[in-house]
């Protein structure tokens, strides 16, 4: 999968040292530099990147490897 994407996809957060986060799952609407806004069932909820575990598309991702702009992702790349 690609990672640099999130824009679009559905993902749920399993892991993150806010307990509060862990569950949150729905449709990204936004990927900035350090959070992604998730659309839920509940509104939207914003969701920094640090130091959390995604589950998108039946992968884990880790949060810390999406910090930075996504054209910042691709040039890493």
């Amino acid at each position: 999968m690609n990672h640099v994407t999130l824009l679009g996809k559905k993902v749920e957060v399993i892991q993150s040292s806010n307990r509060y986060e862990v569950g949150i799952k729905g449709l990204v609407i936004e990927d900035t530099k350090n959070t992604i806004k998730i659309r839920t069932e509940n509104g939207v909820k914003i969701v920094i990147k640090n130091n959390i575990i995604l589950m998108v598309n039946d992968r884990k991702i880790d949060g810390n490897l999406l910090i930075g702009k996504e054209e910042e992702r691709i040039k890493r790349m």
